[in-house]
């Protein structure tokens, strides 16, 4: 029988990042191989190195689906190895940055929050990709919130440029400030959020909605 996993207690910002990753998926995600050969010369070794190239990409896709297939099923163990093997076998590839949100994944759920971060931190440090980078920090914000810390996300936030992620960050800097009780700052938050999305989609909605909470707070 499948464990049951704790609910989360706090919203946590529409994970549009999800989105972006699908797109990086497509323009990198076949056929990635770390590493770029110096001094190959002659056809044969050209031809050595493009067999070892595609052998290498065929074991970190197995892999990959592998680490996909047990996570799947809850199989967290079999999850962990394989993502661990794609990031010590395949380091600086396409497969190893989603190996490292796997294993900041499975640390959440077995509620070891460091090794999460640790993962995470990881791969903002290794990933030549700056959506996944990206990724990561939110990701990384939404621990902050969960652990009721405002200022790391606003550490976050400042890190880098945003790439679209701008939105992310403040909405999750709205819940951590509505937390803690300073409903001016989470107003000023989701006012920022609010920049980032269009006022009528989903999202938009949301953050007015909370928005409009902090607003009665004051009133009552």
């Amino acid at each position: 029988m499948k464990r049951e996993r704790p609910e989360t207690q706090v919203h946590v910002a529409h994970d549009d990042e999800t989105e972006k990753l699908r797109e990086w998926w497509k323009r990198n995600g076949t056929g990635i191989v770390a590493g770029v050969v110096i001094g190959i010369g002659g056809v044969g070794s050209i031809q050595g190195w493009r067999m070892y190239e595609d052998s290498q990409a065929g074991k970190a896709s197995v892999l990959y689906e592998e680490m996909l297939g047990a996570a799947a099923a809850e199989r967290s163990q079999a999850a962990s190895a394989a993502a661990e093997a794609l990031v010590s076998k395949h380091s600086g590839s396409g497969y190893a940055d989603l190996a490292q949100l796997m294993l900041a994944r499975l640390a959440l759920e077995e509620g070891d929050t460091a090794n999460a971060k640790a993962a995470l931190i990881e791969l903002i440090a290794s990933t030549s990709d700056p959506v996944m980078r990206q990724v990561a920090r939110v990701r990384l914000a939404v621990i902050a919130l969960k652990e009721g810390d405002p200022e790391e996300i606003r550490n976050l936030a400042r890190a880098e440029g945003d790439d679209g992620f701008s939105s992310h960050f403040q909405e999750l800097l709205g819940d951590a400030l509505v937390a803690s009780g300073d409903l001016e700052g989470a107003r000023q938050a989701y006012q920022e959020a609010l920049k980032g999305v269009t006022a009528d989609s989903q999202a938009g909605r949301l953050i007015t909605a909370k928005m409009n909470m902090t607003r009665k707070g004051d009133d009552g």
